[in-house]
């Protein structure tokens, strides 16, 4: 089984992720690296800031899921939108991972 070693140094299995690999602080480190838009920005504008935007506009019975929709890019990066739309297998590796990191930190599901 393939893995990768996340910041905090745990073994996460993208494909079979278990929950209990699941660390806030990696997902924040991960995103807070990662630029938006596949970098084609004309300044670096990290997924992380992106997901703060997102969670400050929404209503506060909704700020987490915010925070979070972006969460499975900390694990399998992000394909820009035209090339996912090709890959379903990938969505739904993206969707499958999400719905794992919903369960870890009890949000609701599917996302509002």
């Amino acid at each position: 089984m393939t893995w990768l070693q996340t910041a905090s140094g745990k073994a996460f299995r993208p494909l079979r992720p278990d929950p209990a690999t699941i660390v806030i602080e990696d997902i924040a480190h991960a995103l807070a690296f990662l630029c938006r838009f596949n970098g084609h920005c004309r300044s670096f504008y990290s997924v992380a800031e992106h997901s703060v935007r997102v969670s400050n506009l929404l209503a506060p019975e909704d700020a987490a899921w915010g925070l979070m929709h972006d969460a499975a890019e900390a694990y399998v990066s992000d394909l820009p939108r035209p090339v996912k739309k090709e890959l379903p297998a990938f969505e739904r590796l993206e969707d499958g991972l999400l719905q794992v990191i919903a369960q870890r930190f009890s949000l609701s599901w599917p996302m509002p």
